[in-house]
């Protein structure tokens, strides 16, 4: 499995660097990350649930960058990522249940950014959708004082292969001439259920979406060789051209007596 991961990211990259132009608006770059799953299974009073730690997460990006400031960029990503849930057999038993869902994941996001320091720093808000598919799952069940885990085997009947739903990410960009660094926290709220409704399988909960919490380092690279300088949008552009007018009016006239006290004098 992970080597047909690999070569999955390989190939996304080799595409992003020889399919799309090679102008400074767009970057390529990877990224990896580690979290937290979480399961809200419904209804909510049969499934005692808790956090999961230790899931990762890895990917390379695609990202491009538009002309006006303050809009941002768009980008997409294809990441491997763990997503988690535990229930306990009952809220006063220390029994459980714990799967590890390995699934490949496409983000496709609207990055909003502000720039400081010469745009040498760019502070971020993400917000996007995503659509997953689970290759294999791992499991642990704990009964009593015996803890037994193994492969987890999913069927079509029972588990659903297909996720979906929203991101929102807030973060840092360093930027470093062509290169830029990145920290980020992420949410990954699921609109999809990790399993068939129960009124298809029976035993299974009405409701299993799954969601994520990661925090995230990465770096882009920029292709091209023009750094990336937003304009004011057009309705910025405007305002400053009437603030510049004023300026130069209010400068004319306060230089006016001036003159005439010159021209006067001469």
């Amino acid at each position: 499995m992970k080597k047909r991961i690999a070569r999955i990211v390989i190939l996304t990259t080799l595409c992003a660097v020889f399919v799309l132009p090679a102008r400074a608006q767009h970057y390529i770059g990877a990224r990896g990350g580690w979290g937290l799953g979480y399961g809200r299974f419904a209804p909510v009073s049969w499934y005692p649930m808790k956090w999961v730690w230790g899931t990762w997460s890895a990917g390379v990006q695609w990202k491009y960058y538009g002309k006006v400031r303050y809009i941002g960029a768009i980008g997409a990503e294809l990441e491997f990522l763990q997503r988690a849930y535990q229930v306990q057999t009952r809220l006063d038993s220390q029994d459980y249940t714990r799967r590890v869902y390995n699934t490949v994941n496409l983000p496709l996001i609207w990055h909003i950014h502000m720039n400081f320091n010469d745009n040498r720093l760019r502070v971020f808000l993400n917000a996007g959708v995503w659509a997953s598919y689970n290759l294999s799952a791992y499991e642990w069940v704990k009964r009593g004082s015996s803890v037994s885990e193994g492969p987890y085997h999913m069927t079509l009947v029972r588990d659903n292969p297909l996720g979906y739903g929203l991101l929102g990410g807030v973060g840092l960009n360093v930027v470093m001439g062509r290169w830029e660094l990145l920290i980020e926290g992420r949410y990954y709220f699921s609109y999809g259920d990790i399993m068939r409704n129960s009124a298809v399988y029976a035993g299974n909960p009405v409701r299993s979406p799954l969601d994520n919490i990661a925090v995230s380092l990465g770096f882009y690279y920029r292709l091209g060789d023009r750094p990336h300088t937003p304009l004011p949008p057009p309705w910025y552009a405007r305002i400053i051209a009437k603030r510049e007018a004023r300026q130069a009016q209010q400068q004319a006239e306060e230089a006016g007596p001036e003159v005439r006290a010159t021209e006067e004098a001469q």
